[in-house]
């Protein structure tokens, strides 16, 4: 996957102000010092934030837990102001320890210095199906999130559960990575090579 600056900077949204444009590029820039996390909306469900205790339901057992996730949603399309004719859900992925992603390597008998050159590609964003969240915020350990894992739950199951924490809220730059990493896991449209007429 390429993550070059010229890349992404292709993807920004023309209605992004020009000096918001120049900042964002220049944090983009320096791509493997950015700061992924802000300290701002902590009541606010947006895209890209992480939060505790997201309702999960195994569809082999049937087993229900609660886990740490990222919201795939639309900020909009979660927003409690907005209403809609059938109760909106709220997607998500789960996001786990980066170590114990290495646990689930090592007991595939993936060596060593594999697992360390996978990890290399994680963390520069070049792995499609997982998002690196390195630690800060809210997480006390780096993470990955799992794109290929999505769940959801009724929108109103969330906003009443009064145990969920906010975990962290993306920085422009580590939202935009976040939003380029989903564009090019789910929509790969010039390399589907698949003829449809």
């Amino acid at each position: 996957m390429d993550l070059s600056v010229d890349a992404i900077k292709k993807q920004i949204p023309y209605y992004l102000a020009e000096r918001d444009k120049e900042a964002l590029v220049k944090e983009l820039k320096k791509f493997n010092s950015i700061t992924y996390y802000i300290n701002l909306y902590p009541g606010v469900a947006l895209q890209g934030d992480g939060w505790s205790a997201l309702g999960l339901i195994r569809y082999e057992t049937g087993e229900r837990r609660q886990v740490r996730g990222i919201v795939l949603s639309n900020s909009c399309d979660i927003d409690p102001k907005n209403k809609s004719d059938i109760p909106a859900k709220l997607l998500f992925a789960p996001i786990i320890k980066l170590r114990a992603y290495a646990s689930l390597l090592e007991d595939a008998d993936i060596s060593k210095d594999k697992i360390e050159g996978k990890f290399n590609s994680i963390r520069q964003q070049r792995v499609t199906t997982l998002f690196y969240l390195p630690k800060g915020a809210g997480l006390e350990d780096e993470y990955i999130a799992l794109l290929d894992d999505i769940h959801s739950l009724p929108l109103k199951v969330f906003f009443e559960q009064k145990d969920r924490t906010k975990l962290f809220t993306l920085s422009l730059p580590g939202f935009y990575l976040f939003i380029l990493k989903l564009s090019v896991h789910f929509c790969r449209f010039s390399e589907e090579g698949v003829m449809r007429s």
